[in-house]
């Protein structure tokens, strides 16, 4: 008798950036990598074949270099004709040999699940199963389907129909039936109203939320991820709006963090909160959300307070700032270095983090001193991996200009208000557009709280400038139907659409939650900002817009 070979399985994991209602999402990040390689690499674990079949469309060029770039085995061919794609890549296997089908829209299926597709299909007297949740008690998305791989070629000979040629399977399914692997389901929860797979971008903010933090992405069974989703969505609460950003997800709302260090603002009249209201802020823009923490190390003991209260799943990403002035005394390049790496070294500590998502420079002076020397060093932390993006606080547009200009800045935070038009001038805004790949956060919407102040003689040396806006922004709101100055303020900077997010703290849990509330709501109109630029007074000095300008107490 002669022993005949098991069957060879192999994954092909479809893959295109060209998706229309989350255009590129297979790129966007998940744990530190792309959708499309985490997919990728989940699939391999345990030995498994696995090609990532994109197309030949130059839409697709940098997908495929990013691909191979991850260590994994491309293939491409057409963008619409999915099934030709499925049969080039598996064109060395033989015609009992097993293709399962996954998208790369979809992190969770892993080598285990496609292990029980595959036994499903091989047993099937028709060489096809599949299993696709949202029933029975698992999530929707939860999807994959395995096939023998003489029916992709019977397909491929036997239908002209584009929506056969598109799904890959359908030919197959009615020519042989379709068998539903079984899957372990939890009896005790039901996960069927969830969505894993990602098509949309609530989709991706849930799912990345999910998994923010997970200590092994590739290794974590698929029913794991299931029950980090349920649970995720069990605490989620209303949440405030969200866009890709160069690259990255982006809430509206950025919370900051100097009131957890210091007792800051002119309006600030609680000071610190305890460790009790802390826990409940970063609870609210956790669960609301919120997708960036800003702290400093000049925060006082905010970066400590921070890693001891935050899990370290949590999904918050982390920026912080050197301490500003930091190369003012370093006598050679060599040490203005060393301080760089002592500080983003102590900062990780603080936080309880292995890799922070940015850190910027406290001050733009910091960028040029021993030649740049305190600049090149974080871009070599950042080569280490142990930063994100890098990039520089400021305080003028002509620091902007110049930020602009160098091509290693991802993220700058800068000072915008009502008041506040220099950022708005037709050059800038230019030079802004020209760098897409440049996060820009705009902090003191409230101007440290001084645009909420009703009386005048609060404003530092500015009364009579303080008498006609005061009134001008409370005729503004009630014009626009909003809820206040604070609304008008922070919608006329949601509004801006050149900032990813804007920058605003919290001294109670009462006032994040109310935070989070006013950012729910509607922005100003294209045509409200005109009606406000028409107002606001020309002749705003800058001494007022700039803080570290007010005169001392």
């Amino acid at each position: 008798m002669v022993a005949t070979s098991k069957p060879r399985r192999r994954v092909v994991l479809q893959a295109r950036t060209s998706s229309t209602r989350l255009p590129g999402k297979v790129l966007l990040p998940i744990c530190g990598m792309p959708i499309v390689a985490l997919a990728a690499k989940r699939a391999a674990r345990d030995g498994m074949e696995v090609v990532v079949a994109t197309s030949d469309d130059p839409s697709d060029d940098f997908l495929a270099k990013t691909i191979v770039r991850y260590g994994l085995t491309c293939l491409r061919g057409s963008l619409n004709d999915v099934l030709s794609r499925f049969v080039l890549s598996t064109g060395d296997l033989a015609d009992d040999d097993i293709c399962v089908r996954f998208t790369s829209d979809n992190v969770f299926p892993d080598s285990d699940f496609a292990t029980r597709v595959a036994d499903a299909a091989e047993k099937s007297e028709g060489g096809y199963a599949g299993f696709s949740g949202g029933a029975g008690g698992l999530p929707y998305g939860l999807a994959g389907e395995a096939m023998r791989v003489g029916l992709l070629r019977q397909a491929d000979r036997n239908t002209d129909s584009a929506f056969d040629r598109e799904h890959v399977s359908p030919w197959i399914i009615r020519r042989v039936g379709r068998v539903i692997a079984e899957m372990p389901r939890d009896p005790a929860r039901d996960m069927s109203a969830l969505r894993c797979t990602i098509d949309t971008l609530e989709d991706y903010r849930s799912v990345s939320a999910a998994l923010a933090g997970l200590d092994d992405p590739v290794g974590t069974p698929w029913i794991m991820l299931c029950h980090r989703l349920a649970d995720r969505c069990a605490k989620m609460g209303p949440q405030v709006p969200a866009r890709i950003v160069a690259g990255t997800l982006q809430a509206s709302l950025v919370l900051g963090s100097v009131q957890f260090g210091l007792s800051y603002g002119i309006a600030n009249q609680t000071g610190r909160p305890d460790d009790a209201e802390l826990r409940a802020i970063l609870t609210l823009a956790e669960n609301s959300g919120v997708t960036h923490l800003d702290t400093a190390v000049a925060y006082g003991e905010s970066e400590e307070r921070i890693g001891a209260t935050l899990t370290s799943n949590s999904p918050l990403a982390i920026i912080t700032k050197l301490p500003p002035g930091i190369g003012n005394s370093a006598p050679d390049r060599a040490e203005a270095a060393r301080r760089v790496e002592k500080y983003v070294t102590q900062s990780l500590g603080r936080l309880k983090r292995e890799r922070l998502d940015a850190v910027l420079l406290h001050r733009f002076p910091d960028f040029a001193p021993q030649g740049g020397e305190i600049w090149h060093a974080l871009e070599r932390e950042q080569a280490a991996g142990r930063i994100d993006r890098i990039g520089v606080s400021i305080y003028h547009p002509d620091e902007l200009r110049v930020l602009l200009d160098e091509p290693s800045v991802g993220l700058i935070q800068l000072p915008f208000n009502i008041l506040d038009s220099r950022w708005l001038a037709q050059d800038l805004q230019s030079a802004i557009a020209a760098r897409p790949d440049v996060i820009l956060h705009g902090r003191s919407a409230l101007l440290q709280g001084l645009l909420t102040l009703d009386d005048p003689a609060r404003w530092p040396h500015y009364r009579a400038l303080a008498e006609r806006c005061i009134p001008m922004l409370r005729e503004l709101a009630n014009a626009f139907g909003r809820r206040g100055v604070i609304d008008l303020c922070f919608a006329h900077a949601r509004a801006q659409s050149w900032l990813a997010g804007i920058v605003v703290g919290a001294e109670t849990a009462a006032q994040m939650a109310e935070n989070i509330d006013l950012f729910r709501i509607a922005a100003l109109t294209d045509r409200q900002l005109a009606q406000v630029a028409a107002r606001v007074p020309a002749d705003v000095p800058e001494a007022l817009l700039d803080p570290s300008q007010w005169p001392k107490a």
